[in-house]
């Protein structure tokens, strides 16, 4: 019984996750289930795996990104990080492309752009005025009476 209890928290939880609402409207009904139960949590383990082979060769990473063109940090984390935990977390349900395109998500196209640059209106330049100004006095007087001392203070 406990385990048909956990077996349904958790489908509820990945059922109604945002992702689920993402859903292409001509998925297939079978591969949504399939994807739920099976290549979801193989997912999980894929990219859980992958992390901890990317730490345990980093060493040997860092020794072939010496030559030109630096870039195996990036192609290894690629490889073994990112496209499992995009298949896993940033694919729509049901959906069936692999290598994840994002380009091809119609829930993506309507957010804002992160990487995009905001223009900024040059700063205005600060001009001094044409006619010299007088210094301003300051208009506090010093007090007159001393403070009361108290004992210890």
């Amino acid at each position: 019984m406990k385990k048909i209890f956990s077996f349904t928290v958790l489908l509820s939880i990945l059922s109604g996750s945002p992702m689920a609402n993402a859903q292409n409207q001509l998925a297939d009904p079978l591969f949504v289930i399939l994807d739920v139960v099976l290549y979801r949590p193989v997912g999980v383990i894929v990219t859980g795996l992958g992390t901890a082979a990317f730490a345990g060769i980093s060493p040997l990473v860092a020794l072939a990104s010496i030559p030109k063109p630096h870039d195996a940090f990036q192609k290894t984390a690629g490889i073994l990080v990112l496209a499992p935990a995009a298949y896993t977390f940033a694919r729509p349900l049901g959906d069936k492309s692999y290598p994840y395109d994002e380009s091809t998500d119609r829930h993506l196209k309507d957010s804002p752009d992160v990487n995009s640059t905001v223009k900024v209106a040059p700063p205005t330049p600060v001009v001094a005025p044409a006619t010299p100004v007088a210094p301003v006095k300051p208009s506090v007087t010093p007090p007159t009476d001393k403070p009361a001392v108290v004992n210890g203070l």
